[in-house]
Parts: structure tokens; C-alpha cells; sequence
């Protein structure tokens, strides 16, 4: 996996020397822009404005959220990599863009450690594996039963190629030993549709956008993909249960920022995260989402986890041969 963007040497030795000499004395004292690289409206959307409008209370300063969509996240996100690490520009970022998207670009314009701190985790959500609720299986033993008797591979879809979605769905496949064949949809609703019609045997995606049909029965979960069920779906067994507790894999929001930024102020935004989660605002916003609020991470703590997803969905990216042109 390659970041050519700029030596992998020079920026973590040169932004920090620099950052050391900074203060957060006086931070802010103009507007902040809260950047997300996906359009205007969605979940990260959302986030982006509660957080905001909760450390303006505590800043005194506007913070303005900044839409810059396109390529899949990758054009905002690389805005925010080649930006200051003063502090007036900050990142709502997304496991598409910090985790996943490194290991299947290979002109990925931006380094996901070297170009970024990363401040904080926000939440999580299971990926889960779902069926139709007239499925002959109800679990993923009666699932492995029916794919080794038929000798053909399962088709599951994903919300598109590269998604967390298909890169769960390969790893599901190979956790099971089953073969599996992926089915690139333009989103989680046209997968659910071709599911519920018959016509597609599982999807691979994270509750959020099935969790009508699932309350309803239309859509039965096979497995979550957490170490413990969904207070939302309480009845939706875990891999654990199921004998596989090495299936976890969840999607995630996080806060960074360009790299250089100076430790306390990166600390205090850390804090300010934490407190926002603490809210009932936050807690309901993201647990209609089907997340689960964090907070709990220090930003050298988010940081390792960053880094550990990257690795690990590059590994699941290369050994099932999956890479997306730009």
C-alpha cells in the first residue's frame, strides 16, 4: 500500500517541531470549519451540526460545518490533510474515508496517519449480516448447511464496491468457509429491495438503513458483528454466540484534524468530544442512527485504532483481490 502524496518521513518529523512551538492561548478567535467530505444531510451531516453547535456554547466562536463531497470522501478528506494544524479546520470523518478507503486506492491523495491528528472516536455501529425473513435459515448454521449442500456460492450484496459492507461480506465468507459471490448495489436501499423481492440471497451492511424492516420481521439478522448484541435489535444474535468471536467489525465516526496540531489543544478538543457524547442530545442522535456513542478513547488511543483499521481492511481488501480505481 503506497500514500504518494508526501514522504511518510519528512511530515511527522517537521509538522510537530513545528506545532511545539504553537499555544492554544487565545483558540479560538475567529470561526471554525467543521469539514465533512460527503454531502450535506446525511448521518456525518448531522453529527457535524450537534457537535458544533455544542462547542459553540463552550468556545464562544461559530463553528461551521463545511460540505465538501465527492470521490467517495476522498476530495474533503484531503482538504483537511493539506490544511494548517492550527486548529480552524477540523475533520467529521467516517471509517469509508480513514479506514477503508487506504487499503483500495492505490493514488489515495492523502496518508490517513501521517496527514492527520486524530482527535477522537464518536461512535460505532455493528455490521451485520441480514436475510429475508422467509429465508429457509435462521442462523449461520443452517446458512453453512445450505451453501455446502447447494456447492455454490452465496450471493450477498453491499451498498457498492469497496464498501465495509463488501469487505465484511468477503471476510464473513471466508470466516465461514463458504464461498461467497459479491453484488455491487448504488446504496443499502436497492440491496434491501432485491433481498426482499427474492432475488438476493444476503446483504452485508451496517443496521442503520434496514432497521425498519427488521423491527417488522421482513428482514431477519444473522449475526452481529459486535462482542455483544444491539440494545436496538436485542434478539439479533452476535458471531460470538455463534462460535465465531473473531467477527467483529463495526463502522465508525471519528474527529481529526491536519497533522501538527498542538497536544493541548488537541486535548481539549478531546475533552469537548467526550462531553458533547455525554449529552442526551448526541446519545439520541446517534443511537437513532443504531450507533453506539464513544468518547471514551484519548486521542493516542483513537489513533492506534485508526491505524489498526487501516491495516486490517487493506489485509481483508488484498487477500480477496478487491481494489477500486479512482
Amino acid at each position: 500500500m503506497t500514500f504518494p502524496r508526501r514522504s511518510l518521513l519528512a511530515a511527522p518529523l517537521a509538522l510537530p517541531a513545528l506545532a511545539s512551538a504553537q499555544t492554544v492561548d487565545g483558540w479560538p478567535n475567529r470561526p471554525v470549519r467543521l469539514v465533512i467530505a460527503f454531502a450535506a444531510g446525511g448521518a456525518l451531516d448531522a453529527i457535524a451540526r450537534s457537535m458544533g453547535r455544542h462547542m459553540e456554547r463552550e468556545y464562544g466562536q461559530p463553528f461551521v460545518v463545511d460540505a465538501r463531497s465527492g470521490a467517495g470522501g476522498r476530495i474533503g478528506t484531503a482538504h483537511v490533510g493539506r490544511s494548517p494544524g492550527d486548529g480552524y479546520t477540523l475533520l467529521v470523518t467516517s471509517s469509508a474515508a480513514h479506514g477503508v478507503a487506504p487499503g483500495l486506492y492505490p493514488d489515495l491523495p492523502y496518508h490517513p496517519m501521517n496527514d492527520f491528528t486524530h482527535i477522537g472516536l464518536v461512535g460505532t455501529a455493528p455490521m451485520v449480516l441480514l436475510a429475508s425473513g422467509n429465508a429457509p435459515y435462521r442462523d449461520l448454521a443452517g446458512l453453512v448447511a445450505s451453501a455446502r449442500a447447494r456447492g455454490t456460492p452465496v450471493n450477498f450484496g453491499s451498498p457498492g464496491i469497496g464498501s465495509l459492507g463488501h469487505l465484511t461480506g468477503e471476510l464473513a465468507g471466508r470466516t465461514l468457509g463458504i464461498p461467497v459471490q459479491h453484488v455491487s448495489y448504488r446504496g443499502s436501499a436497492p440491496a434491501q429491495l432485491d433481498m426482499l423481492a427474492g432475488q438476493l440471497e444476503l446483504v452485508s451492511d451496517n443496521p442503520s438503513s434496514h432497521s425498519g424492516p427488521m423491527l417488522a420481521g421482513r428482514i431477519r439478522c444473522l449475526a452481529v458483528a459486535a462482542p455483544s448484541r444491539m440494545p436496538a435489535f436485542p434478539d439479533a444474535p452476535t458471531w460470538a454466540e455463534q462460535g465465531y468471536p473473531q467477527m467483529v467489525a463495526s463502522a465508525w465516526y471519528g474527529f481529526s484534524g491536519p497533522a501538527g496540531m498542538p497536544p493541548a489543544l488537541v486535548a481539549r478538543l478531546n475533552a469537548s468530544l467526550a462531553a458533547w457524547l455525554a449529552t442526551p442530545e448526541a446519545q439520541e442522535l446517534l443511537r437513532g442512527m443504531a450507533m453506539q456513542p464513544e468518547g471514551r478513547m484519548s486521542s493516542a488511543q483513537y489513533t492506534a485504532f485508526v491505524a489498526s483499521e487501516v491495516a486490517r481492511w487493506a489485509q481483508v481488501a488484498r487477500e480477496a483481490n478487491v481494489r477500486v480505481e479512482s
